[in-house]
């Protein structure tokens, strides 16, 4: 039976989605012409229209709250839990559109969208099957139905348009880590594998019957028979127009790198332009001058990329893998940036960060999506190979999520009353996230106590969380104000 508290926090909740709507609408106001002529020729008036101000982000998710803690009040407690336990559905069918390409089938038949006989057609699904799959869709607010098997692009789907990077993203939670996320129940009671933080005993070492850590078995190159046959172990394999390309070489002699390890590099520009573009503006770049900005594993340099175009003065240094460096040297930033290049703003050096950092006294160190793939041991020694290399001047930015708790944090922005203080609802898909990186390497998502115990380990100091209008924050640490005053001198 409800009470007067439910109905008193239902009070609340109307309260806030009148504020947050009034918030949204007088944003939108701002942000964009109120011209349609105008704004159809011109499309976005912001110049990063994928960056909310700090007023619309805060209503943004205020609003995406309150439609979490609504259901909580008004559903049916046994419907949303049978809802919640088959929610991995709803996934496998984004990642059958996605990996099919239909929001871009569907764009190609302009504003009159397309039927499912033509996507069907396109996509070689049987009609009425895929049908279904749309309307799973529909249902859940991706796509729209505009008349009885005729679809369209909603607001939603729409960002999947000539967009390769989210597509990446979506698909590579259907390889690999979808079979991973299957063998989680087991391995969460497995008599070796419970206790263990080690990134070689998981889940997904579990699921495709493998020893190896997730990052060689990328890197693997395979031939196309492989891919035919499907993965080790659970895995089915990938599937879509990456099995096919691989499969069409099946006659070849040659080699073909994994159809997943191209996913994962598209995945990670993808991730990094929805959760990143705060990065960029939230963080006092322009005030470090011509500062030298360290990219610890930072892949093809794709953060530093978009800081290059922004902030002209700073300068860089990529550090990784060699191959992934020489795809970064050769082909990513003299297509996006050539002048970083000539004029020897940028450097690419190969290295491992479990050993000392080979730039002394940078300005900034940047870890990137980095410490919440390794377990807190591992995290320990990537930032005492960075402090050896430190001087007083220098500071890591570590750009992870920080992950509250309903209950909060007196170092986070709590939501308001009655929601859940981590803003529930808005924040799933971090938790989703932290899961996936549980079961495929032993990954955390850190809290800010999690983040500051790993931090002091390593003999440095939390200085300060970045908030940014993003789900992932930035974390600053320095060397301790002790070492500070008989260490090298700054400047």
């Amino acid at each position: 039976m409800r009470t007067i508290q439910d109905a008193y926090q239902m009070l609340q909740l109307l309260e806030l989605t009148q504020k947050s709507i009034h918030q949204i609408i007088g944003e939108w106001a701002t942000e964009y012409s109120t011209e349609p002529s105008r704004a159809s020729k011109l499309g976005t008036e912001k110049k990063d229209s994928s960056l909310p101000s700090r007023e619309l982000y805060e209503a943004r998710r205020t609003l995406l709250a309150v439609t979490g803690k609504l259901v909580e009040l008004v559903a049916d407690p046994s419907e949303r839990l049978l809802e919640v336990s088959s929610s991995y559905n709803e996934a496998r069918c984004l990642h059958i559109a996605a990996s099919l390409r239909i929001a871009d089938i569907i764009h190609a038949g302009g504003e009159a969208g397309a039927s499912i006989e033509t996507l069907s057609k396109q996509t070689g699904v049987e009609a009425a099957k895929l049908g279904r799959i749309m309307r799973c869709l529909c249902s859940n607010h991706v796509f729209t139905e505009i008349k009885d098997n005729w679809f369209a692009n909603n607001h939603i789907s729409q960002a999947l348009v000539d967009n390769e990077p989210l597509r990446a993203y979506i698909v590579m939670f259907s390889f690999d880590l979808y079979t991973a996320s299957d063998s989680l129940p087991r391995t969460l009671m497995h008599s070796d594998f419970a206790n263990s933080y080690s990134v070689s005993e998981t889940s997904f070492q579990k699921a495709l019957g493998i020893s190896k850590e997730r990052w060689n078995w990328l890197e693997e190159e395979i031939s196309p028979t492989d891919v035919q046959n499907g993965g080790p172990g659970k895995y089915p394999g990938c599937f879509g127009p990456e099995y096919s390309s691989a499969i069409a070489q099946i006659h070849s002699n040659h080699t073909i790198k994994r159809p997943e390890h191209e996913i994962f590099g598209l995945a990670m520009l993808g991730g990094g332009k929805i959760t990143g573009v705060a990065h960029l503006y939230d963080f006092p770049w322009s005030s470090l001058g011509k500062a030298t900005v360290v990219d610890v594993g930072g892949g093809v340099g794709g953060f530093c990329l978009q800081l290059s175009h922004i902030y002209p003065e700073l300068n860089f240094v990529v550090l990784d893998r060699a191959p992934v460096l020489q795809q970064a040297q050769n082909t990513v930033w003299p297509k996006e940036n050539q002048s970083a290049l000539d004029e020897g703003r940028v450097k690419f050096i190969p290295h491992s960060f479990f050993e000392e950092n080979p730039i002394k006294g940078a300005d900034v160190y940047w870890l990137r999506y980095i410490l919440h793939d390794w377990s807190d041991d591992y995290c320990v020694q990537i930032l005492e190979a960075i402090k050896s290399s430190m001087s007083p001047k220098s500071h890591i930015l570590i750009c992870d999520q920080v992950m509250n708790t309903t209950a909060g944090y007196d170092s986070l922005v709590s939501a308001p009353s009655p929601l859940p203080a981590n803003y529930g609802y808005y924040t799933r898909y971090s938790h989703q996230r932290d899961i996936a990186m549980m079961s495929i390497i032993n990954g955390i998502e850190r809290t800010p106590a999690e983040f500051k115990n790993i931090i002091e380990r390593a003999g440095l100091e939390m200085s300060r969380i970045w908030d940014c209008r993003s789900q992932v924050s930035l974390v600053e640490c320095t060397l301790p104000r002790v070492e500070e005053t008989n260490g090298v001198e700054g400047h």
